[in-house]
């Protein structure tokens, strides 16, 4: 039963990288974002923990296998996988300057106010912070 949910977590990780790999070829994050990712309530849900962990080492290692699939393909992957969970996520996007005065640009999902997927680009500390994306948050129901 385990390999069962297993497959199944990594059989819609690859479809949902997949997809966003190929929809950033030809529009904006933006727009992806909206299309994918649902509103979830504010709370973190904290005692899912093991649920984050699986989307994210999912997306983590589908993502070893599709080409270009770039820190921003897996944030906004595991962020809509998360969503429809109903677990709200916030992407964070920065920049830094390497030493040939170059600009380099990074993003990394965070839940719970931890880091639970930040990609190859080094350590985050040398980014600085530019945008957060958070997960829209559902408006709570009416008594």
């Amino acid at each position: 039963m385990r390999r069962v949910r297993w497959t199944g977590i990594y059989a819609l990780a690859l479809a949902v990288v997949v997809f966003v790999r190929a929809a950033l070829w030809i529009t904006r994050y933006q727009r992806i974002r909206s299309a994918l990712v649902r509103p979830c309530p504010e709370d973190p849900q904290t005692s899912r923990r093991a649920t984050v962990a699986r989307i994210t080492r999912a997306v983590a290692r589908i993502a070893r296998f599709i080409p270009d699939a770039s820190c921003l393909t897996q944030t906004i992957s595991c962020q809509a996988m998360l969503s429809w969970k109903g677990i709200p996520s916030t992407i964070t996007m920065g920049l830094k300057k390497d030493s040939n005065g170059v600009f380099k640009a990074h993003a990394w999902l965070s839940w719970d106010g931890q880091v639970v997927l930040e990609g190859d680009e080094g350590t985050l500390l040398d980014f600085n912070k530019i945008l957060d994306l958070p997960t829209p948050v559902r408006a709570p129901a009416s008594p």
